[in-house]
C-alpha cells in the first residue's frame, strides 16, 4: 500500500473535503499525519478570531461547516492514520544525529515526518508552502 504521510496544510484541506481524490490519483491507498503537523493545525484554531495561512480557509467557510471541520480535527477520521512519537523518537533521535553529520539541521517536525515514513514505508506529501531548502535537501 502506497502510504501518503501529509502536513498541516494538506490535513485541513482533506478535513474540510478537499484533496482526497488529488491524493488517490497520485496513486495513495493510506494517508497518515504526524503529531507535530497534526498540533500546529489545532494551534491554528485554538483562538476563534486566529487568521493565518492554514486557518484563513477555514475561517471563510459558513459556521456550521467550520464546527464540522474543529470536530473532525479533535476527533481525526479513521482514514487518517497517526503513530504516537514514542514509538518514533528513537528513530528520530538517529535520523538527526546522521542529517547533522551531513551538515543539515532539521525541525523537529521534519524529522518525526521522515521517522514515520519510514515506519509506514510511506512519502512526505506537502504543500508548496512548507517547502523549505532542508526539506528538499
Amino acid at each position: 500500500m502506497n502510504v501518503a504521510i501529509i502536513d498541516d496544510h494538506l490535513l485541513r484541506d482533506l478535513l474540510v473535503g478537499r484533496g482526497a481524490d488529488r491524493l488517490a490519483g497520485l496513486g495513495f491507498t493510506r494517508i497518515a499525519t504526524t503529531g507535530l503537523w497534526l498540533y500546529r493545525l489545532c494551534s491554528a484554531f485554538a483562538s476563534p478570531t486566529s487568521a493565518g495561512k492554514l486557518s484563513s480557509p477555514v475561517m471563510s467557510l459558513d459556521t456550521a461547516l467550520q464546527n464540522r471541520f474543529r470536530e473532525k480535527l479533535v476527533v481525526l477520521p479513521k482514514q487518517v492514520e497517526t503513530v504516537a512519537l514514542r514509538e518514533l523518537a528513537w528513530s528520530m533521535a538517529e535520523l538527526q544525529r546522521s542529517h547533522r553529520a551531513a551538515g543539515r539541521n532539521l525541525s523537529a517536525a521534519m524529522l518525526e515526518a521522515l521517522a514515520l515514513a519510514h515506519r509506514l514505508s510511506g512519502s512526505i506529501v506537502v504543500s508548496k508552502l512548507d517547502v523549505g531548502p532542508n526539506l528538499r535537501s
